[in-house]
């Protein structure tokens, strides 16, 4: 009965966390009970489009149905973080956004599915689903049984056909959009040479030197290239909070349950019962459970050093006591030992069970949440905080989408920041390692900064563009050396400067020690053969190009190849244009996000 129990805790835990989660957090945000039990009601929008609403429940299933796809590809045993659930929110909350703007210029357009069009293209297009239903003896889709289904008068194909009215009108939308494009041939013609012709070409490397003494630049010439790359300097738009962290800390009486756990897992071992079967049923470890807990062989350096102590200090087929390490309590067994190159090895197999919070710290979490959401009502932020002695933290202002100091990624404190005004504080916030309250402190709106604050960055760009025109300069009278004496090589040795010769290559060739789709490589297909470049700037060099060679493509190859080149054309142009298309529909309209939920 025991051992049955044990077998189902892993499963009851989990669901009583997720409830836990659910009820606290929900998909995003979701109200805690109120001191006085009674349970409040989260808003039923989260969020706006141009005043089309998002209900939670849209929200909620999106997010479910983009879960279930990445759980059947990654496998059952798949397991989210909470950065990892942030960003699938992230991505359900720009899915939905799409879906409503995409809507919406379907309903502008008139775009409308007749009933020949559906037929049609069920018959063409079987749910992935179907796909797995209807097959051979091969295990192949079937898709003449396929269309015998379809047409039996009496099955109900009601399901199927909302699907297919869900993808047609985007479909459609799409089809019409992409209709814009026109490839000419003359882009297929130069797409084919660009893929096909190679150049052989021989160059001098000038490099950046450097100034002896440091070049000190004037007053005007640093306040000139301030003036013309302003927009290097400019700060984005900031926010600061103020926080409380709670963290999420397993107690010593959740250390002392997974010991004991571990423990009696030992006994059953002892007992007689099969170490990899409990192992698969038991372990965390989700790769090595699969196997049985198998290790392989391993050494005395790369692992845990009191995992691996303990395995070395093991009879073969001896079990270990509970060994506590960073990752948390695991029983080891020696399979074999061995010595290879004179080295030892232990060939070893564990079951491992982490220390996370267990169902009373995680109810006395859901209740200090209760007093924490109370106080702060009741006596605001700061003072709500100090009643239960809690300590509020100032991190330092901070970016969309960027880290906060001494806090790290954490997404959803950003997201809340950036969404609400100045004195808003916000429900209980998870992340992976703690739980955080939010009062929003300051909007610091985009700004450049002063010529002051980056005198210093400036004064070495000025330094840079000084070394990099003086290398330009000489680059230009070596070029003009060359094109009189017509001996690159000859110049090149006369200063004892690098002088190289390509490989034939073509445009998108790598070239050692400069890298590919480089203006060197345009340069070089641009040039005519036995003319030499203007200096051709590289990373902190510049170079002055001969060409020596060039290789027509064999146009015989041209009808060949044209379909997959037109091809590329197509997708190209098409992901560029849907691309700007869509960004200028989302950047036109107004998003109201309203996820997260306050206190206020």
């Amino acid at each position: 009965m025991l051992k049955q129990l044990r077998e189902n805790t892993k499963t009851i835990l989990w669901i009583v966390v997720v409830a836990f989660v659910v009820s606290i957090f929900g998909i995003w945000g979701m109200n805690i009970r109120s001191g006085d039990q009674r349970q409040e009601v989260a808003s039923d929008i989260v969020g706006k489009v141009d005043g089309i609403e998002i209900s939670r429940r849209l929200y909620s299933n999106k997010y479910q149905e983009i879960y279930n796809q990445i759980k059947m590809q990654r496998g059952e045993e798949f397991e989210m973080s909470v950065t990892d659930q942030h960003m699938l929110l992230e991505q359900t909350w720009e899915n939905v956004i799409q879906e409503i703007l995409l809507n919406r210029e379907i309903d502008r357009l008139g775009i409308t599915i007749t009933e020949n069009e559906l037929v049609s293209f069920l018959r063409r297009t079987p749910h992935p689903q179907l796909r797995e239903t209807f097959v051979d003896e091969n295990g192949d889709f079937d898709y003449q049984a396929y269309l015998q289904a379809l047409s039996d008068p009496q099955a109900d194909w009601t399901e199927l056909e909302k699907w297919g009215m869900s993808v047609l009108p985007s479909m459609k939308l799409e089809t019409y959009l992409v209709s814009q494009i026109h490839v000419p041939e003359k882009d297929i013609l130069e797409r084919f040479n660009e893929q096909n012709r190679e150049v052989t070409a021989r160059y001098i490397t000038v490099p950046f030197g450097p100034d002896d003494p440091a070049y000190e630049p004037a007053e005007n010439e640093i306040k000139s290239y301030y003036e013309k790359h302003k927009e290097d300097y400019l700060e984005p738009e900031k926010r600061t909070v103020r926080l409380i962290e709670l963290k999420k800390e397993p107690t010593d009486l959740d250390e002392e349950d997974v010991r004991t756990q571990l423990e009696e897992i030992r006994d059953e071992i002892i007992g007689g019962e099969d170490f990899a079967e409990l192992a698969r049923i038991h372990s965390e470890d989700y790769v090595s459970a699969q196997k049985g807990g198998d290790l392989g062989f391993f050494g005395k350096t790369g692992l845990d050093s009191i995992f691996t102590e303990t395995a070395f200090n093991l009879k073969i087929g001896e079990i270990s006591e509970p060994v506590r390490t960073s990752f948390g309590y695991h029983i080891i067994k020696a399979e074999e030992k061995k010595t290879e190159d004179g080295k030892e090895q232990v060939k070893a197999s564990h079951i491992l069970m982490r220390v996370e919070p267990g169902y009373e710290t995680v109810d006395s979490l859901s209740t200090l949440l209760q007093e924490i959401n109370e106080a702060i009502r009741e006596k605001g932020f700061e003072e709500g905080a100090k009643s239960l002695g809690l300590e509020t933290k100032d991190p330092a202002p901070f970016t969309r989408g960027f880290f906060i100091k001494d806090h790290g990624y954490l997404p959803r404190v950003v997201n809340f920041a950036f969404t609400h005004k100045i004195g808003i504080i916000s429900k209980a916030i998870e992340a992976d390692e703690s739980i955080y309250y939010v009062k929003v402190l300051k909007e610091i709106p985009e700004r450049t900064k002063t010529i002051d604050e980056v005198r210093e960055q400036v004064i070495e760009n000025v330094r840079r563009e000084h070394r990099k025109e003086n290398a330009r300069k000489i680059a230009e009278t070596i070029r003009k050396e060359a094109v009189t004496s017509g001996d690159l090589e000859a110049v090149a040795h006369s200063r004892e400067l690098e002088f190289s010769e390509t490989a034939p290559f073509k445009i998108d060739g790598n070239l050692p020690g400069i890298g590919t789709g480089t203006g060197f490589s345009t340069a070089c297909h641009m040039l005519p053969v036995d003319s030499f470049s203007v200096p051709v700037q590289g990373d902190e060099v510049w170079y002055i190009i001969r060409v020596i060679s060039v290789s027509s493509p064999d146009m015989n190859e041209f009808a060949s190849q044209r379909q997959t080149i037109l091809g590329e054309l197509i997708q190209e142009k098409t992901s560029e244009f849907l691309a700007g298309w869509y960004r200028d529909l989302r950047e036109n309209a107004k998003i109201e996000d309203m996820r997260e939920m306050t206190l206020n």
